[in-house]
């Protein structure tokens, strides 16, 4: 074979080969804004007090947990919606504000996201609470829609008056 011709096809693969590489980073890309889009639709549904749709968001697939300082708080999906509803009985409102959200897709069907965050709870007749840390997510697809399949906060230990 010709070595210019030669030289014209090696060249010619590699370029694809970098194209290829450029197409699967912008899937990935892609898919992280998916996931991150489904993470803002779940905070925009707890900040409503539309906790039913908000328990949607947890996937039901087999080992579902969410880990609160260390330890399960949620075994399973239906913990965490029931979860969901203790909330809805307890609070007029509530204020959910994430962070410096990353989000980080792990392949086709699957994300991760880490961010910081803070709860603020209204309590009927006034008064409530606070608190704030750091959280992870991760996700699946499930036919198209991400869910949570598991996912875990840290709460900030400050000092009073002291905001993390």
């Amino acid at each position: 074979m010709n070595p210019v011709r030669l030289l014209v096809l090696f060249a010619l693969a590699v370029a694809a080969a970098g194209c290829a590489r450029d197409r699967g980073a912008g899937v990935l890309e892609i898919i992280a804004g998916e996931a991150r889009s489904a993470i803002e639709a779940y905070v925009d549904a707890v900040n409503a007090m539309d906790l039913d749709s908000a328990g949607t968001f947890y996937s039901d697939a087999p080992g579902f947990q969410w880990v609160e300082d260390g330890a399960v708080r949620y075994g399973s999906t239906r913990e965490a919606r029931e979860s969901l509803a203790a909330l809805g009985a307890m609070a007029s409102s509530t204020r959910l504000t994430l962070r410096d959200l990353s989000v980080t897709a792990l392949g086709l069907g699957s994300a991760v996201a880490s961010c910081h965050f803070e709860q603020d709870i209204g309590i009927e007749g006034g008064g409530g609470f606070s608190y704030s840390g750091a959280m992870t997510i991760v996700l699946r697809n499930d036919d198209g829609r991400w869910l949570f399949a598991s996912g875990h906060t840290s709460t900030a230990v400050t000092e009073p008056g002291e905001r993390p």
